[in-house]
């Protein structure tokens, strides 16, 4: 395989920063344990960024490299690929493929556009709403995805393309954020949902419920998708067309036919799951990974259920599973070897003077900025579980408050098409660089505070501060 530039530069940084790390001087608080799992931390976010090896095998070679430059012991630096998350993670990956086999999220679309119809704008209001409840149990990647194409159907009304192309970027730019403020919504709308409970329940032992997350993101998500529809009309503005285009076009778009009983048995499963991932935060034994295991089970019980295994198989990101047991293996290590403590107190002020709500917002601006040079999530997960927790013990702030502002802000990376949602709609064509940009800008800032006021109110609400 012949390696491109970006990938040659990674492979060289990367081999000068194992190289280099040996030299750096350690002190009491950086051992050499901390030293070497900083160095591997940086490795790890070379690697990822500039993809010098294919991601999986980054992720595989990463714990053997924790043991080999005595960072943790073995059973440690494996420890990530052991948590029960991971199962759910697989998990998570057969209920999209249940939702994507059958009808359910056209038929909810097609209701929302009937609802909502009489202008394009609301039709975009109907998307969002439609894609951000379809993403808060579905992967981001495989909604927007499903979507694509319903909106380039739409955009077929408009007989000239630059009208269509001007509509377009507020359809494909209200897409991508609809996803990501969808996947805020439950713990199952996101894989990095769970890195932040993994990493939250491994550095401190405090576990988040469905229920306490959803009090925390949804009354967000439920504010935020109507502001986010304002702000992608007012900066990306639709070409309307004559009602009677619009009234026509929803009379004739395909739809449905009756419920399926693949169709009833999928409905019916996910309310049932839905509804034991509710109460699992009371029940003990109802712990949502083993709901979820035994519920996509149910939909791939062969001559009854909705999917077969090869489906199943087709739909698995394996990329995304390595990348997030990676990820807290190193996000362990780095408590193991105190390397998170020497990391806050160097780039972090160890006390601030400020009131909870201002630092909760330069914590989440700060979060947006680093998601521009380091436009992967998990990793930048891994790199600030550990201090923002130190962080969280200094000023005060609940941890769980601290975690939750970080798993609800590095969801929403659209500042560039760099995440693979963004990356998906760009590529369509319909908008430029610079117009997502100028969207995410207010989008994010909103968010900031957003977090900063809801999560600790939220918080006290719930006792849990």
């Amino acid at each position: 395989m012949k390696l491109n530039k970006k990938q040659l530069f990674g492979l060289i940084a990367s081999v000068i920063v194992l190289i280099g790390m040996n030299f750096v001087p350690t002190t009491t608080l950086l051992t050499v344990a901390g030293r070497n799992t900083i160095g591997l931390l940086v490795v790890m976010l070379i690697m990822f960024v500039t993809e010098g090896l294919p991601l999986p095998i980054t992720c595989i070679l990463l714990p053997s490299f924790l043991v080999l430059f005595g960072c943790v012991s073995i059973g440690e630096a494996y420890s990530g690929f052991s948590n029960h998350l991971m199962f759910f993670v697989l998990a998570s990956f057969g209920i999209s493929t249940a939702i994507t086999k059958v009808n359910l999220s056209r038929r909810m679309l097609i209701a929302l556009m009937n609802a909502f119809g009489g202008s394009v704008k609301r039709l975009l209001l109907a998307f969002m709403i439609c894609s951000a409840i379809v993403s808060s149990m579905v992967s981001n990647i495989a909604t927007a995805t499903a979507f694509i194409p319903l909106i380039i159907d739409f955009l077929n009304l408009y007989p000239n393309e630059a009208d269509r192309k001007k509509t377009g970027a507020a359809f494909m730019i209200g897409l991508t954020i609809a996803n990501m403020i969808g996947g805020m919504m439950t713990p199952a709308g996101s894989s990095l949902n769970l890195l932040i409970m993994a990493q939250l329940e491994t550095m401190t032992g405090i576990s988040i419920t469905f229920t306490q997350w959803m009090a925390f993101g949804l009354p967000i998500s439920l504010v935020f998708i109507p502001l986010s529809w304002l702000i992608v009309v007012k900066l990306n503005p639709i070409v309307e067309v004559d009602k009677e285009d619009v009234v026509n076009y929803l009379s004739n778009i395909k739809k449905p036919g009756k419920w399926s009983s693949k169709e009833k048995l999928v409905a019916i499963l996910i309310s049932i799951m839905f509804v034991l991932w509710i109460l699992s935060s009371w029940v003990s034994f109802l712990h949502v990974t083993v709901i979820t295991t035994i519920f996509v089970f149910l939909m791939m019980v062969p001559q009854v259920g909705v999917f077969s295994w090869e489906d199943y198989k087709q739909n698995v990101s394996w990329e995304a599973y390595f990348m997030l047991g990676s990820v807290m293996c190193m996000g362990n290590a780095l408590v193991s070897s105190n390397a998170s403590i020497w990391f806050a107190e160097t780039l972090m002020p160890s006390t601030l003077d400020l009131p909870h709500t201002v630092i909760l917002i330069i914590v989440a601006l700060l979060i947006f900025v680093l998601l521009i040079p380091i436009p992967v999530a998990p990793a930048l997960i891994g790199m600030l579980s550990a201090p923002l927790i130190v962080l969280a013990g200094t000023t005060g702030i609940s941890p769980i408050v601290m975690m939750m502002v970080l798993g609800l802000c590095v969801s929403n990376c659209y500042l560039l098409p760099l995440d693979p949602v963004p990356l998906i709609t760009y590529l369509t064509g319909y908008y430029k660089m610079g117009q997502l940009t100028k969207t995410a800008i207010p989008h994010q800032l909103i968010l900031a505070i957003l977090t900063a006021l809801w999560l600790p109110f939220a918080a006290k609400l719930m006792g849990i501060l």
